[in-house]
């Protein structure tokens, strides 16, 4: 559950630099970490959230645990990224 939990703090850290700084420089590198870093988070995110989501229905909603942190986190993460999802999801962008 640490592992799930640390995963998960990286992507939060993740998105929210990218939310702040948007990456705008241009350069090559930062558009390699847009590309190829974003929907990484994003999936991450989303796939730690339903375990998440999975582990605490198990658990009987045990809001003393790491798993409830966790999916929080997680949760906070897909809401900052929801206009991202939006853009991926849209088949016009594919």
């Amino acid at each position: 559950m640490k592992k799930i939990f640390s995963l998960s703090v990286i992507s939060l850290v993740y998105i929210i630099i990218y939310r702040i700084t948007n990456f705008e420089t241009g350069d090559i590198g930062s558009a390699t970490i847009l590309i190829f870093g974003v929907p990484f988070f994003v999936l991450v995110s989303l796939i730690l959230f339903l375990i998440s989501l999975f582990k605490l229905y198990k658990e009987k909603f045990n809001t003393k645990s790491l798993t409830f942190v966790t999916l929080i986190i997680n949760l906070i993460t897909i809401v900052l990224t929801f206009e991202i999802i939006l853009f991926f999801l849209n088949p016009i962008n594919w």
